[in-house]
């Protein structure tokens, strides 16, 4: 394929037969930008040796089922029980990959692996907001391997 740069909109690709998101098919890519709302029923997102990839920017409410809406006033540990360990989040191998930007409540209820490894240039992770809560991989053992934080190699790490 030759897209350099993939916009998807709002409210895209939620069948609910489409459980997988790997567009590394795409060997040219540069730019992924997905809207709001989308990919509701993928239980894996997977991006793995797209050398030129350069930003990922994914809209909130996206790649989850439990959408802002659907959460209750109180967040006590049931809610940690909503996610799904089958879920799987996976960024590797991305040479030119500088910037990963995810908005609220994506990812909201992936309790399973969470791999982001082998990206020398990434310079931004941006997950969730600073002003509320976001949810993001709610649930789940976060940890990000391999990069000097406050460093050259990573120069801004958001994690809400």
């Amino acid at each position: 394929m030759s897209s350099t740069d993939i916009s998807l909109n709002d409210w895209t690709c939620n069948e609910v037969d489409y459980t997988e998101f790997d567009f590394s098919r795409f060997s040219l890519l540069e730019s992924l930008v997905i809207g709001d709302n989308c990919f509701s029923g993928v239980n894996t997102f997977r991006l793995d040796g797209m050398s030129t990839l350069k930003t990922l920017k994914i809209g909130k409410n996206s790649f989850t089922v439990q959408k802002s809406c659907s959460w209750s006033i109180s967040y006590g540990d049931e809610d940690a029980q909503r996610g799904d360990e089958s879920k799987s989040f996976h960024i590797l191998n991305c040479e030119s990959l500088e910037s990963i930007e995810i908005g609220q409540y994506s990812f909201s209820d992936y309790k399973g692996e969470f791999e982001i490894a082998n990206l020398p240039s990434l310079q931004s992770i941006s997950i969730g907001t600073t002003t509320t809560s976001s949810y993001n991989f709610y649930g789940s053992s976060l940890e990000i391997n391999g990069f000097q934080l406050f460093d050259q190699s990573l120069s801004q790490t958001y994690l809400h």
